[in-house]
């Protein structure tokens, strides 16, 4: 078999791309640099050959994921920049575990490989930025969450659809999740597991630090502060299954000026995480224990908040939480908004199409188009008013109203 070439017009044409969005960066385009990045990733795959990605997707990718979780372990990241970063050998890096400096070896390596790790000699490593990212709990969360609940079910996947003839999972009930453990969610699973339940919250609250605000698209003064009725539930910002309380939090800071009440509703556990965490300790926002499967007990509020909500769950189930908000509104004043992933049609970002496989193997469900938005809002007698984005790969805002 003769040896593969790279097609060389697709590799100048990727040099050019890389050359223009580079340019534009070093001239502090504030958009270039997502750009650049995104031209870089294309010009690695003009000049590899087809063998070579093949080989970078089933060897490379697969064992830096269990080299990361491994690493976190093995407090690789938090144990190289104590001292000031100072340089350290394997048997440095072991001495905090009792690990073998073998082991530490093979994994240091490998967290160098993915620029996780400086290797400055031979066996002899100090940080760079990665590392000293991920030597912040709230980060390594990341790598334990993604690592300890998701390789669960991605195992079992391929056999899970083929045993069911290769058909999209739509059963919240019994889906990917279920066929690979004993446990009837991956929800019920996290809450068996407090350490991978911890690590969740920690890591989409660092995350979200990094991604844009659901107020920075969303003119929440004309639409929700602008009419604001000043009593009761109609004052009401409601964040249904909102997690810790990091956006009511967030809400507060970036927009002092709604006086209306601030309630996070949860199931129990989390809550209680919630209160752990401080949320509510001033008065500001109220805790409240709620199943969005339920009516919902606060009505005519000014708006019912989701964010990464209806991406946990098919259609049928999505139908049913909308069904309680649809009851609860007042039309006209009433407003869901919906902070979630609006998948493009064609080209679609990276994040989202990983997200999607998430989401299917941990909840049997995933991530939607515009269209796909619209056909299930539109289906429960709501309608879609607006969809906010900024930025490729990040979360969107779609403003809901009771159709009249």
């Amino acid at each position: 078999m003769a040896a593969e070439t790279t097609n060389v017009e697709n590799v100048a044409r990727a040099l050019k791309q890389v050359a223009e969005d580079g340019n534009k960066f070093m001239n502090n385009d504030s958009a270039a640099r997502e750009k650049l990045v995104a031209s870089a990733r294309e010009l690695v795959l003009a000049a590899e050959t087809p063998v070579e990605s093949l080989l970078w997707n089933i060897w490379a990718l697969p064992t830096r994921t269990v080299a990361a979780r491994i690493a976190v372990d093995l407090k690789i990241f938090e144990t190289a920049v104590e001292n000031g970063g100072c340089p350290k050998s394997n048997e440095d890096l072991a001495a905090v575990t009792g690990a073998s400096p073998m082991l530490v070896k093979r994994i240091s390596r490998a967290c160098v490989s993915m620029g996780m790790l400086v290797e400055q000699g031979p066996d002899l490593y100090v940080p760079n930025r990665m590392t000293k990212l991920l030597a912040t709990k709230e980060y390594a969360a990341g790598i334990i969450f993604c690592f300890d609940i998701t390789q669960l079910s991605f195992a079992k996947l391929p056999a899970y659809l083929r045993s069911t003839s290769l058909q999209n999972p739509e059963n919240a009930l019994d889906g990917p999740f279920q066929y690979a453990t004993d446990s009837p969610s991956a929800f019920t699973w996290l809450i068996q597991h407090p350490d991978v339940f911890e690590a969740f919250h920690g890591y989409v609250h660092a995350l979200r630090q990094h991604l844009p605000s659901w107020t920075d698209m969303y003119p929440v003064q004309s639409r929700l502060v602008e009419g604001l009725k000043p009593d009761g539930d109609a004052s009401a910002l409601v964040d249904v299954g909102g997690g810790t309380g990091q956006i009511l939090q967030d809400f507060c800071n970036d927009v002092p000026q709604y006086a209306g009440r601030l309630i996070l509703q949860e199931i129990p556990e989390v809550i209680a995480a919630a209160a752990g965490r401080g949320v509510g300790a001033d008065g500001r926002i109220e805790l409240q224990t709620h199943d969005f499967f339920t009516p919902q007990p606060i009505r005519g509020a000014r708006a019912y908040f989701m964010r990464s909500v209806l991406h946990d769950w098919p259609d049928e189930q999505c139908r049913k939480i909308l069904a309680q908000l649809k009851d609860a509104m007042e039309p006209g004043y009433s407003k869901i908004l919906i902070s979630d992933c609006v998948v493009s049609d064609q080209q679609a970002a990276w994040q989202h199409i990983s997200l999607d496989l998430y989401m299917m193997a941990q909840v049997s469900s995933r991530e939607r188009t515009e269209r796909e938005w619209r056909a299930l809002i539109d289906g429960c007698g709501l309608e879609v008013t607006g969809i906010y984005n900024k930025g490729d790969g990040n979360e969107g805002l779609i403003e809901v109203i009771k159709s009249a």
